[in-house]
């Protein structure tokens, strides 16, 4: 069996790969697995009610099929645009999305429903999906009153390097992250019951800082708490690019998985980067036994490729490079990072 995980569907626009499929799309790695999940970044609503100043996102509610048709087989609708257009918009597009057949992830009437594992059947087997996000406002969130998303507050410290400005003028101050420990509790209690109803639990996260390639503190010390709760595996997105895997035990953690498709256009377009990966798990019996990433570009009308081979050890060299001190070694081949899980 092979699950699939994707970052961050920016959809706005009718998807080219769907009406005339170029040779290397990477839709077709979606097409060959047993399941694929990915991050639902665009209301597609017809209601217009913006929640927020600044980028505010908005798409055709008749792109749906498009989505469906992509073939993620679940999206998780945890994070910091999706509820741009305000909760009835959402809880509207959840339905919509669940009538076309996809299985949504991550919000609720309240905070425990958001939170509750989603199982899934996938080829004779029970897979527990549990989502959250790290990313957005407040109010978009869900609480024990207030219908909304699963989400994990973090605080953030920030410490100039003393040490080094006294010889780099401009250096770049340290970050200090840490999830909130009561949401970080009820995460982890979600995993854990997960963890008691499926052999299988995939955790979904959107986490990270925009335009970074960074992996943050509080990212490595989630997902290993995560996996330690009870997680087979982790897919993380919201920064935009592709960061590393780390692996801990036998249970990958893909921390960034780039944007999957970008239909945005605006100012800040020229920010995003074109990189994009999809994360593959493949198990045997209840227990992961590979992980596999296949590296990719974003096309000219903001769509998936497989990457380029000298593109594809670059951006592995970076990967490398980001994750240096936690990331595990991991081999090319052709345009796809393969390690192994034991």
């Amino acid at each position: 069996m092979v699950i699939a995980g994707v970052g961050d569907l920016v959809v706005m626009r009718p998807l080219q790969h769907l009406r005339s499929r170029p040779p290397g799309s990477l839709l077709g790695v979606l097409a060959e697995a047993d399941f694929a999940v990915g991050n639902l970044e665009v209301p597609l609503t017809s209601v217009h009610d913006p929640q927020r100043e600044g980028l505010e996102l908005r798409g055709d509610p008749e792109l749906i099929p498009d989505v469906v048709a992509a073939g993620v087989d679940a999206v998780a609708l945890a994070n910091n645009h999706v509820g741009d257009q305000g909760w009835e918009a959402l809880s509207d597009l959840a339905d919509d999305l669940q009538q076309a057949g996809l299985v949504t992830l991550g919000i609720g009437e309240t905070a425990a429903e958001a939170f509750e594992p989603v199982i899934q059947n996938i080829c004779g087997v029970d897979v527990a999906f549990v989502t959250a996000t790290c990313v957005g406002f407040d109010r978009f969130w869900a609480t024990e009153n207030r219908p909304g998303m699963a989400g994990v507050h973090v605080a953030t410290r920030i410490e100039p390097d003393e040490q080094r400005l006294a010889w780099e003028p401009a250096s770049a101050p340290r970050t200090l992250t840490e999830a909130d420990p009561a949401d970080a509790r009820r995460l982890l209690a979600a995993i854990r019951t997960a963890a008691e109803t499926a052999p299988l639990v995939v955790a979904v996260m959107h986490w990270g800082v925009s335009w970074s390639d960074r992996v943050e503190r509080y990212q490595l010390n989630l997902g290993r708490a995560l996996v330690e709760a009870g997680a087979s595996a982790v897919f993380g997105c919201h920064s935009h690019t592709v960061q590393g895997i780390e692996l801990v035990g036998r249970a990958p953690v893909f921390q960034g998985l780039g944007t999957f498709v970008f239909g945005y256009r605006g100012e800040l377009e020229p920010r995003f980067s074109r990189d994009t990966a999809v994360g593959l798990i493949r198990i045997q019996g209840s227990r992961v036994v590979e992980a596999r990433l296949v590296l990719g570009r974003l096309d000219e009308n903001g769509e998936p490729v497989r990457a380029h081979p000298e593109r594809a050890r670059l951006l592995a060299e970076g990967i490398a490079r980001n994750s240096a001190g936690w990331g595990p070694a991991m081999r090319l081949e052709s345009d796809t990072l393969v390690l192994p899980c034991g």
